[in-house]
């Protein structure tokens, strides 16, 4: 047992993750898409960086089991301002624990200059082969969603989601449009020309994301599942369910992953 964190005097173990994880529905052989946010728990106690990122992510992949496989993102979106993605070697942006793992020598990283993932586990190989178009057919999220794969916020606030791009590309909203981006990625010893294709919001008419409303709508009616440890939560849903919500959502109102309606 490790203890990572002390919230109001309590230590925090990452056996209370693992508890955690099984109380929402976590379970054996289970495909995990994970955004995290590993500030939001409490004050750190391990200050061994290694054995804290370690840890966390092994809470996780105890989980799931070896049947289990694990997608975190380590997107880097430096291929949209015209440098070279390198597969092995251009850094995500989107947390130091999502870099540990990409850094793992048990993960594999997706072909994908834009919206890349690192995956371990079973799945690993059948999930690193991915399209070019960041949210449509044979993309990550796409696999996630024909996988019946879940969605976990550890720590990381449901505004994280970036699999809703995906549901918007499949709804084909109207304040979004497909730009492809041109450039070079680099696969080891192998460098060649790619065009990857991006869903991205019209920046002339002030689209701006709003899920707090949809957030709660889940949990009210108990399609995402809440979990609190020490200052932060865990929330958990299942990539289906919550496709077909915002799908049954947006029938209603267009609009209704923005916080205003915007002129089409």
């Amino acid at each position: 047992m490790n203890f990572l964190y002390e919230f109001e005097n309590k230590k925090i173990s990452n056996y209370d993750f693992k508890e955690a994880l099984f109380n929402l529905g976590v379970k054996e052989g289970d495909i995990v898409f994970l955004h995290s946010d590993i500030t939001v728990f409490g004050k750190l106690i391990l200050s061994n960086r290694k054995e804290f990122f370690n840890s966390i992510i092994s809470s996780v992949k105890e989980v799931v089991g070896e049947n289990g496989t694990i997608i975190m993102p380590s997107f880097s979106y430096s291929f949209c301002k015209g440098e070279i993605f390198d597969v092995q070697k251009t850094k995500g942006t989107v947390g130091a624990l999502n870099e540990f793992f990409r850094k793992s020598d048990d993960t594999v990283r997706t072909v994908q200059p834009i919206f890349s993932c690192s995956i371990w586990g079973k799945g690993k190989n059948e999930f690193r082969e991915v399209s070019l178009d960041s949210f449509g057919k044979d993309s990550i999220f796409d696999k996630l969603f024909k996988s019946r794969g879940k969605l976990l916020f550890l720590g990381a606030d449901f505004h994280a989601c970036t699999y809703l791009h995906y549901i918007e590309q499949s709804f084909k909203i109207p304040y979004r449009y497909l730009k492809v981006f041109k450039g070079t990625i680099k696969n080891g010893e192998k460098d060649y020309l790619a065009e990857c294709k991006f869903y991205v919001r019209y920046l002339d008419k002030n689209v701006i994301l709003e899920t707090e409303r949809l957030k709660n709508h889940l949990l009210g009616k108990n399609i995402m599942k809440q979990t609190k440890i020490g200052a932060g939560s865990i929330l958990l849903i299942g990539s289906r369910d919550l496709y077909d919500e915002v799908f049954e959502m947006l029938k209603k109102d267009i609009f209704y992953l923005l916080k205003e309606p915007v002129e089409i």
